[in-house]
């Protein structure tokens, strides 16, 4: 198991890892335990606080998932990062991002040299078919002083982009009433992958703040080449059985097309092609649901 991280020195790393990003003036702030980095993140919108900011957390109590869903995570052994970044609320690609910011973590881990791996539609990064690490994205809109002044009909929101990446998953424990996904850790890849240096947390954490910045800097140019990248190299649910559970729970079965230019998903269902911009997603293995 990896030992803890002191608060103290990642916050150092991260703050000299955020200075040596062009033209970024950004606050990191690092904390023992907290409920949850992307609740905090929001609180700090609503207080007035400058952006871009970043929110990392030893431990988080309450970790939150998509639709409400509890993120588990073992305290000081993995990654929970928070970034907030100012978009303009009419920009129309915004759709793209959590798939765009899905790549960023695929890339992140291919930098450390690790292999298959994949991305669950829509935020979901899987590596040897295993989950490594979800996104959560909350908005809200930005008061001026938050950003810097533009032209007066443009407005911006605040979009807190919430990562959990897991390191190292060997401390966690839970009850039998608790469903959890088929997971994976970077550590257990290393092993399985036979990758001999394994890269500490903290670079790891860098690595990860790193390129998510780098998405959000290019996203308004970049944002098509990353649905092609996950296009055509990381598409989990491709041409595989899959179950829909629709917003209003209802359940559908079919095949997964891939993806259309707005990030929506195509599932073939009894002969005719229907699109889904929100659902939950589980790929039918024949042994178990993923």
């Amino acid at each position: 198991m990896a030992g803890p991280i002191l608060v103290k020195q990642l916050k150092t790393a991260l703050l000299e890892a955020a200075a040596e990003i062009s033209d970024l003036n950004m606050d990191v702030v690092v904390h023992e335990s907290i409920d949850s980095t992307n609740s905090w993140s929001l609180q700090q919108v609503r207080s007035g606080k400058a952006l871009p900011f970043a929110c990392f957390a030893e431990e988080q109590t309450s970790g939150r998932g998509r639709r409400g869903k509890l993120w588990v995570m073992s305290a000081h052994s993995n990654i929970a990062m928070s970034l907030t970044w100012p978009f303009v609320s009419s920009y129309q690609q915004l759709h793209l991002l959590p798939l765009s910011i899905a790549v960023a973590i695929a890339e992140t881990l291919e930098n450390l040299k690790l292999q298959q791996i994949q991305i669950k539609w829509p935020n979901d990064v899987y590596v040897q078919g295993k989950k490594i690490a979800g996104i959560l994205i909350d908005a809200r809109p930005l008061k001026k002083k938050q950003v810097d002044a533009g032209p007066e009909d443009i407005k911006q929101m605040a979009v807190v982009i919430g990562v959990g990446l897991n390191y190292d998953m060997t401390a966690l424990k839970f009850d039998d009433s608790q469903i959890l996904p088929v997971f994976t850790d970077i550590c257990d890849q290393f092993e399985s992958q036979l990758i001999d240096v394994k890269p500490d947390r903290a670079s790891v954490a860098i690595a990860l703040l790193q390129q998510v910045v780098n998405v959000c800097q290019n996203f308004e140019r970049d944002s098509k080449q990353y649905l092609e990248k996950f296009r055509r190299h990381y598409d989990f649910c491709k041409d595989k059985n899959v179950e829909i559970i629709t917003d209003d729970k209802q359940v559908l079965a079919g095949i997964a097309r891939g993806v259309n230019d707005n990030a929506e998903l195509l599932v073939l269902i009894e002969g005719q092609e229907y699109v889904f911009n929100s659902a939950e997603v589980s790929v039918k293995t024949g042994l178990e649901s993923l």
